[in-house]
């Protein structure tokens, strides 16, 4: 493992050679510690059907080579120390940096180190990216896993995707797996926030919540910028394979959001108080009704009455049954007999856990830590 090596001068060189009246794309990639996955993201990228300007691997105090093997794969790197801030600090750095080479009409493609992206990603998103449009976000979907609960995972992405094209494109985040933004949107996001329109801030990334994409997402559209994710971009990314990996993982997306709502408050337009408070309330109220049923369970198991079978209730079960398998056909059988035996239930109730713990944890003032997953 070499010393880190810094390509700023090859990255800038890159930048000002493209006449000023074209769009420029540039590529960053957060990285910490990613040599063993960088490699293939690099590679989707150079794969892309439309390629872009320049690829930057933002090293973020990376120990184990991730610079030699992003060098090696066809990228250059900035290395974004010294940072405190883990990834959106890396982030904020590379854009400071990188800015001042860039107009209005450029874009940036921000995507994490652990993903791959589907050819024609660049082609698409830069077609989208309209002066209305913020961001352009990929549809994530989950990498092959022979875990029950890797399997479980790719199917909620499945049904989010499914979901995304139902409400008209209209991204609920942009996804840090990949993530096209307008120059011009960008910058007016770090004008923006000033405490009034957006929370307090200085640079492009919120450094705060450890839940930068939502965030940024939620500031775009402060700003009146629309965010969008076509269904026929992709990201394919990682999933957790185990129970402590996917709990770091939801407690931080969820504490992180709801230190989001909290921060942004009134500043929000109605239609985003509507949608992301919607889905706030939807987990509480699973989370109650969760408890209440464990309740009237117990206290029906305890006071020795008669439990009988109800023909409403099983027709209800089995049209349950039936949606679940039908929203999940596509993926094979595999994903249809765990929707079939409803073990997506009990995986339903941990995320509801998990939301439980992250809520108390808001309620309490505590803003959470980042653990690798």
């Amino acid at each position: 493992m070499g010393v880190p090596v810094d390509d700023r001068s090859v990255i800038r060189r890159k930048l000002k050679s493209v006449p000023r009246s074209e769009r420029r794309i540039v590529v960053i990639i957060p990285a910490y510690n990613e040599a063993a996955s960088i490699q293939a993201t690099i590679e989707s990228v150079h794969a892309q059907t439309v390629q872009p300007t320049v690829i930057i691997v933002a090293a973020n105090n990376c120990r184990d080579g991730t610079e030699d093997v992003a060098r090696a794969s066809g990228a250059d790197v900035f290395v974004a120390e010294p940072n405190k801030q883990k990834k959106a600090g890396a982030l904020n750095l590379t854009l400071n940096y990188v800015m001042r080479y860039l107009r209005n009409h450029d874009a940036v493609l921000i995507m994490d180190a652990d993903t791959t992206l589907s050819d024609t990603f660049i082609e698409t998103a830069t077609s989208r990216l309209k002066e209305s449009v913020g961001g352009v976000g990929g549809a994530f979907i989950g990498r092959e896993s022979n875990s029950t609960i890797g399997t479980l995972q790719q199917m909620e992405y499945y049904r989010y995707r499914k979901d995304i094209v139902r409400n008209g494109e209209r991204a609920f985040v942009l996804s840090g797996t990949g993530t096209l933004f307008s120059v011009k949107a960008l910058r007016t996001v770090k004008a923006s926030r000033d405490g009034r329109t957006l929370p307090k801030g200085d640079s492009f990334y919120d450094t705060f919540s450890l839940t930068e994409d939502n965030e940024i997402t939620l500031a775009l559209l402060a700003c009146g910028y629309e965010c969008i994710s076509p269904a026929e971009m992709t990201t394919t990314t990682d999933v957790m394979e185990s129970l402590g990996a996917l709990w770091n993982q939801r407690d931080r997306w969820y504490l992180g959001a709801l230190w989001n709502l909290r921060a942004f408050g009134l500043r929000m337009p109605w239609y985003m108080k509507l949608v992301y408070w919607k889905q706030q309330a939807g987990l509480l109220v699973s989370v109650l009704a969760f408890f209440l049923y464990v309740s009237l369970m117990a206290l029906l198991i305890f006071s020795g009455a008669t439990i009988t079978w109800s023909p409403f209730w099983i027709s209800l079960t089995v049209l349950v049954i039936v949606e679940r398998v039908y929203s999940v056909w596509g993926m094979g059988w595999k994903a249809r007999i765990f929707a079939g035996i409803l073990v997506e239930q009990l995986y339903s109730i941990l995320l509801c856990m998990i939301f439980f713990a992250a809520l108390l944890k808001c309620i309490a003032g505590k803003k959470g830590h980042w653990v690798p997953t």
